[in-house]
């Protein structure tokens, strides 16, 4: 995406080339994507993005997608397509964050940040320690406190690359399977899974 963002045809062709798939670049990746995270999203269901992830699933690689920051239980897409890992965000307290999406589609949470607080008293801002550009007098990279369900899907799927370098053959079903079970997260909130924490 660029400084004025992008399209559903955009993303799922970026998707398809990390995945390993003939896209409109007529190029693929030397070795593709075990994990692909999406921080990014909004409202609208997108045929094409899920007939994307269902490919890119079947190729192997494990989608995962920021769940949305609009403090709604309105389904925010790619996020709450089928077959994508939906990540919504909770505070250094384990609370649902203030401003996380919820709902039916939500699957598992991560520390998404706070910047309002400084709850453990660091002297720092709860949010998520992130690179960044500094556009102001030229394009800078610095380091800077974040917040959003964009900070919390790489947690995500940083854990499930992870877990892909020790057992390649995992699978995008694998990991729901295990999520579902419980194995992989702390039960937060109701038992079971629930729309704040989804299975945690």
């Amino acid at each position: 995406l660029g400084p004025f963002g992008g399209d559903d045809f955009d993303i799922g062709q970026a998707m398809l080339y990390a995945a390993g798939l003939p896209n409109d670049s007529g190029e693929v990746p030397a070795k593709p994507a075990d994990v692909i995270n999406l921080s990014l999203g909004g409202p609208g269901f997108s045929a094409f993005l899920a007939d994307v992830v269902d490919d890119v699933r079947a190729a192997g690689t494990i989608v995962v997608a920021a769940a949305g920051n609009e403090s709604s239980s309105t389904p925010s897409y790619p996020a709450a397509l089928s077959g994508v890992v939906s990540v919504s965000a909770v505070n250094i307290e384990r609370e649902p964050a203030f401003y996380t999406n919820f709902g039916v589609t939500i699957d598992v949470a991560a520390p998404g940040g706070d910047t309002r607080r400084d709850r453990n008293g660091d002297g720092f801002p709860d949010g998520v320690l992130s690179t960044h550009i500094d556009e102001t007098g030229g394009e800078r990279f610095v380091s800077r406190f974040l917040q959003g369900t964009s900070m919390a899907a790489p947690h995500v799927a940083g854990v499930f690359a992870l877990m892909r370098s020790v057992n390649p053959a995992l699978s995008p079903q694998d990991i729901d399977n295990l999520l579902a079970s419980g194995v992989l997260t702390d039960d937060l909130g109701a038992v079971g899974r629930d729309n704040f924490y989804g299975h945690g």
